[in-house]
């Protein structure tokens, strides 16, 4: 009877690996399939360097999410990308995307957050206090961005390039919003500095740990690699002005 149950297990152990290893190559292939679709679709021209500029302004949230900082062709497959726009945006369409987009560089949001700036309560001294701490930089500095812009155009520039990895956008559209996104941060900001700080108020004022970000946007403000490892183009505020 108890070597008939272990059969029993040692079966079902190996159907198992079995399915994993099936359902491993079919997601390999659909993610080969996705690529390789994606790429009959993209020009392949090298980036120019005022793309790779315009790219910059998603240093942050594309280091955030383990994606290479100046890359434009997704490696991992796009249905995370898909899943994410529909189910954290609502975007599941070019129009979808397109009025998305359009809201951000309206800057609404960070207008939302505007009287908050205008006369800090303590609450948002307290947020200044931890981002010039997590960016090791002086609270003086911090305390002269006012606007929350950089969270609207950071946005802008990562779901530009998310939407054109799942279809919604052109290469051409890409481009255009990226550049559109770029002037206006150059219209609300000063500097990098500026831009990292502005970015970090949205966020945390939006509801986000400051801990969940601060780590890259430092290392990106500061052009510093991690202790362990090397990150690729790390320095895009360095070799990329601002304005």
């Amino acid at each position: 009877m108890n070597s008939n149950i272990y059969f029993i297990i040692g079966g079902v152990a190996f159907l198992f690996i079995i399915y994993m290893v099936v359902l491993q190559n079919m997601m390999k292939k659909k993610k080969q399939k996705q690529l390789e679709d994606f790429n009959r679709n993209h020009s392949g021209n090298p980036l120019t360097e005022q793309q790779k500029r315009l790219l910059s302004f998603g240093a942050i949230l594309f280091y955030h999410r383990m994606e290479k900082i100046l890359g434009f062709v997704p490696e991992q497959g796009i249905d995370q990308y898909t899943y994410g726009l529909k189910n954290q945006w609502e975007i599941s369409s070019p129009l979808d995307a397109r009025e998305t987009l359009d809201n951000l560089l309206a800057l609404r949001r960070s207008t939302e957050f505007q009287p908050l700036l205008n006369q800090p309560p303590s609450d948002i001294v307290t947020i200044q206090k931890k981002i010039a701490k997590g960016l090791g930089i002086e609270l003086a500095v911090v305390e002269q961005t006012t606007s929350a812009y950089g969270w609207d155009i950071c946005r802008a520039v990562s779901l530009t390039k998310w939407c054109f990895w799942c279809g919604y956008l052109t290469e051409a559209e890409v481009w255009d919003y990226m550049q559109k996104a770029a002037t206006i941060a150059g219209q609300q900001g000063r500097d990098w500095t500026d831009y990292t700080v502005s970015f970090l108020l949205g966020r945390t004022i939006q509801g986000f740990d400051l801990g969940d970000v601060a780590v890259e946007a430092k290392m990106v403000l500061h052009s510093q690699n991690p202790t362990f490892g090397k990150i690729e183009d790390i320095d895009v505020y360095q070799r990329y002005s601002f304005k």
